[in-house]
């Protein structure tokens, strides 16, 4: 039942991308998925998503070297190297919580500058404050494992936990008649 149902499911969209092509345009509409619920979304294109990782890792990350090195020069302690790398590593692993934390409704600095959002494949609800802090860890300290397995995943949408979507794309996608595929 499940390729059958899964088959379904992918054909449904491809019917509804057909008809969406004269209202959103071809390149919009060939980015329309469905989540595991069936509710449509535009996902966002793979140049947005890598630039909104690229600006958030570099962002946390950045701050963590850069006030390992700030530490570095600026200290007169004779073990400063040892303090300047225990203050980055540490930042490392803390900085990605704390942005995280701030960014549960999926919309980071990079988010925000590609006009993309991080939400559940699930239903497309808010990735949350509990998962948040988790996801930009993995974002920024594992970005090439889990690029890699983000554009590995499914082409239904299905194939992680979150997907990157298309706010403005998805926003045109909602003043349609098309919501859902069964």
């Amino acid at each position: 039942m499940g390729m059958k149902y899964e088959q379904d499911r992918l054909d449904a969209v491809q019917q509804v991308r057909d008809q969406l092509k004269p209202v959103l345009g071809p390149s919009l509409a060939s980015r329309v998925k469905a989540y595991k619920d069936g509710t449509l979304f535009v996902e966002a294109t793979l140049s947005s998503a890598l630039a909104a990782w690229f600006v958030d890792t570099v962002l946390v990350n950045g701050t963590a070297v850069g006030l390992g090195i700030l530490y570095y020069v600026r200290s007169t302690d004779p073990n400063k190297g040892a303090g300047a790398g225990v203050i980055a590593l540490t930042l490392l692993f803390v900085l990605p919580l704390l942005y995280g934390w701030f960014y549960g409704n999926g919309r980071g600095v990079g988010a925000l500058l590609t006009g993309t959002q991080l939400v559940r494949v699930k239903d497309g609800s808010r990735v949350g404050l509990a998962k948040a802090g988790w996801a930009m860890l993995i974002r920024t300290l594992l970005m090439p494992l889990a690029f890699l397995a983000a554009i590995g995943g499914s082409s239904d949408g299905s194939g992680g936990v979150r997907v990157s979507i298309d706010v403005e794309g998805t926003d045109q996608l909602r003043r349609t008649p098309f919501q859902r595929v069964p």
